[in-house]
Parts: structure tokens; sequence; C-alpha cells
């Protein structure tokens, strides 16, 4: 089982910020808060230094956190310096684009360790937005450095002794199987320059998005290249569109007819996973748009078995899907009227 901690919550940061992104870099801007706040020194008495060497074990889950470091992070001036620190340091390091990504594995990780109190993982996922970025990184940085960083032997397999060599044969199975299902994936469906036909009702809501943005009564598609923001965005709708869509046609070569359809379960459970979130009061369509696509980046949608496949359900497809529910009617298009909600 993966495990919240410093070296976990750090690997998956390292891989949403801007270069350079190395082990060594990351971890000095998150131990930053605390060595800019709080006199942290070495056996020696000399200031607390990051070396390569500590990095990587960090990072490695080869060595615990130091302990003076995660007393330090209960400290009333590093909890109140937290949150600024994230906002005016962190943040501006991670690429846009990454956020909802980042969000995303950010929540699996900490949904999928059991040591984590259920009632904490529900206040994690409910800053696990965009807006609250800083306050949920912040908090969930905090928590992770006071658990364990040096990986622990599960007992089972120190008691099966000479059995480990079975314990490892099942290992190379179960990769050989990922392989397999790697292999299956289907190919990824690539936006046409042109729109297609299936593709006009999630389209025409999106350009209605925009332009209740602007104040306007419609904004063409065509005229886009005037709004770089909207332009950028509607690429990247199309794109979680193709990928929602790449499994929605895949997903018959895996699973066949079978009862129920694996694809409408996703539907369902990401509706289920963003109405609430859809239904909320916003000054415009692309508010509406924007604070949907984040939670749907970060919902479960465990009762789907396309989500057990790897490589299969990422926050691209998921909202997607919401692209999808739009064509389908079930979301009556980001701009509120009489039949929105």
């Amino acid at each position: 089982m993966v495990r919240l901690c410093f070296g976990t919550y750090a690997t998956i940061l390292k891989n949403a910020v801007r270069e350079p992104n190395n082990q060594t870099s990351v971890t000095e801007l998150l131990l930053g808060l605390i060595t800019d706040n709080e006199n942290i020194t070495n056996q020696q008495g000399e200031p607390f230094v990051v070396t390569d060497k500590i990095a990587s074990d960090l990072f490695g889950l080869k060595i615990p956190m130091r302990k003076k470091i995660i007393a330090a992070s209960s400290s009333k001036k590093i909890m109140e310096a937290a949150r600024d620190y994230f906002e005016d340091v962190v943040v501006p390091e991670i690429i846009p684009d990454l956020i909802s990504d980042l969000l995303a594995k950010l929540c699996e990780l900490i949904t999928s360790d059991k040591d984590v109190p259920k009632q904490k993982q529900d206040e994690f996922i409910a800053l696990a937005t965009v807006e609250s970025l800083p306050d949920f990184l912040s908090s969930v940085f905090l928590y992770a450095l006071k658990k364990p960083n040096k990986q622990q032997l599960d007992n089972n397999l120190v008691k099966a002794g000479s059995d480990n060599s079975t314990v490892f044969d099942d290992a190379q199975k179960l990769m050989a199987l990922f392989e397999k299902f790697k292999q299956i994936h289907p190919t990824r469906l690539i936006p046409p320059d042109n729109i297609d036909l299936h593709e006009m009702v999630y389209v025409k809501e999106l350009l209605a998005a925009y332009a209740d943005a602007e104040g306007l009564a419609e904004l063409p598609k065509e005229v886009l290249e005037k709004y770089p923001r909207y332009k950028s965005d509607f690429e990247r709708r199309r794109k979680d569109y193709y990928a929602a869509e790449t499994i929605r046609r895949g997903s018959r070569d895996v699973f066949g007819n079978l009862d129920p359809d694996q694809f409408d379960i996703l539907k369902e459970e990401t509706y289920d996973g963003i109405i609430d979130v859809y239904s909320i009061d916003y000054p415009h369509g692309f508010e509406r748009l924007n604070r949907v696509m984040s939670q749907a980046a970060v919902i479960r949608v465990d009762k789907c078995l396309l989500s057990r496949l790897p490589d299969w359900i990422g926050s691209s497809e998921k909202k997607g899907v919401c692209h999808i529910l739009v064509n389908d009617g079930k979301l009556k298009g980001w701009v509120k009227n009489e039949s929105c909600i």
C-alpha cells in the first residue's frame, strides 16, 4: 500500500513543477517553509542543508524525516506561515496545465492510505480545488511531514521467509498482467482540425460559456484567436472530450456487450460526483465550467471496471465525460438559464 509521507507527496509535486524540478530542488522548495522560519541544524550544530544524497533518500523513502523538521512543522510560527508560503513560493512553480493532474494524484494518494482517518481524508478532499490550492497543498504537506517516511517491510512478507521467491514470482506475474492491459489500451483519438457533427452540442455550450464571461450575446469559434485564454481552453476541452471518446469506443473491445455497460457506469459516477458543484450559482458560465472540471479531475469512479485498468481513466478522461454528458443532455450547458439546473 502506498502511504502518504514526504517522499510520496514530493514525488507527485515534482512531476507538476517547472524545471529545474530535480529531487534536490523540490526538497529545498518544500522544506524552505521550515528552514526559512526556524533554526534547523545538523548533528554538528551547523545550518541544515539539503544535499543530493538527502533528497534522494527522502524521495526513495530510505530515511526518516529529520526530527527537528517534524517538530518545527507543528510550531505556531510554521503553521501560520504555511499557507502564505505555498501561495507565494510553491504555487507559482506549478505548471498551470498540470494543476488538475496534481490535485487528482494527491487526492488518490490520500484516499488510498488507509492509515489516514476518514475524517482527515474528507477534510483534505474538501480543499482540493484550484481556488483553495495553497490551503490544500500546505495542509497536506504539514500532515505528510509527520508521517513515517521510511518504508517498512510488510509483516506478512517478513514472516514468509523462504516463501519470498513466491511473492516475487507473483509480483512479476502482476506486472506482466499490467503490461498486457497497457497493450490493449485503445489508440488515443486526436481532435481533428474541423469540428465533427458529434461535437456540435458541447462545442456550442463551450462557446456560450466564453461569451457569457465576456458579456457577449455570442462568441463564434472563428473569433477565438482574439481571446487567447478561451482559445487555449477550447483546445484543452476538445482533447479531454476525445480522451473520453477514446475510452468509450475502446471499452467495448475489452468488455464486449457486458451488462451493465461500463462506460455508462463511468458517466453515472462522473455525474454523481460533479452535480453538486455544477448546481451552485456562478457569476458566469465559464466559472461554472472551470469549477466542474476541477471537481471532475478529483472524483473517484471506482464502481466502473474501466478505472481498474492501468492508464485508462485519468483526469482528462473524467473531464471529457462531462462534455459527453452535455452532448447527452444530462448536463444542460454551462450558462445559467431556465433549463440549466
